[in-house]
């Protein structure tokens, strides 16, 4: 991921504070009480989205700048600053689910496949992963510089993702697909209304 980049967005601005459209279709599949893992949260929208809803909230970000300006003293969300990347097996808190919203296409696919072995070590079984990634169907797809397969740099390095692929990485590490969507209209930001893979896996099985 691009620590630079983030650290540069921040300290010029927190962007939107309102929850994602993800957020809240998440909210829907996960109780009261339950504890969830937010990879790469940004300024923490949807991490005190969750937490307004009586959901613990564990939230990491590689960015120092917008962690220091959002985690104060909440025990919910818990702020935490920090690569997901370095995630191990000894994960400090008891969580049931994870959820990565525009996180695996800000990653190659080695990263992406890591993030997702991550999930896969640290999460109960039956415990989902939720995941929302910008699809090679996106309008943006192409544009800019390319610097690899599928990996495109306008204003910033994004990688578009191909649905079969994604499904089979999860399935190989133990995640049963339950919901799978690739559409626009899920995802405007302003002009912007970027095709996305919307998965929810429930973890199935535990992988050696």
């Amino acid at each position: 991921m691009n620590k630079s980049y983030w650290n540069k967005y921040y300290s010029k601005k927190l962007g939107i504070k309102e929850q994602t459209s993800f957020a809240i279709h998440v909210l829907n599949m996960i109780s009261t009480g339950d504890a969830i893992l937010e990879l790469g949260c940004g300024n923490g929208r949807d991490s005190f989205f969750f937490a307004d809803h009586g959901i613990q909230v564990y939230a990491l970000d590689q960015s120092e700048i917008v962690i220091n300006q959002i985690k104060g003293d909440n025990i919910n969300p818990r702020f935490i600053c920090k690569d997901l990347l370095s995630i191990n097996e000894n994960f400090a808190y008891e969580i049931n689910h994870g959820y990565a919203r525009f996180v695996l296409h800000a990653l190659n696919k080695a990263e992406a496949e890591k993030a997702i072995a991550i999930m896969s070590m640290i999460l109960p079984i039956n415990g989902y992963f939720f995941s929302e990634s910008r699809s090679i169907k996106s309008s943006l797809y192409g544009k800019g510089h390319a610097l690899e397969q599928d990996i495109y740099e306008t204003d910033h390095k994004r990688r578009f993702l191909r649905k079969n692929d994604l499904i089979h990485q999860l399935e190989s590490y133990g995640f049963t697909i339950e919901n799978v969507i690739e559409s626009d209209g899920l995802a405007i930001y302003q002009d912007d209304d970027p095709v996305v893979i919307r998965i929810s896996a429930r973890k199935s099985s535990n992988i050696q």
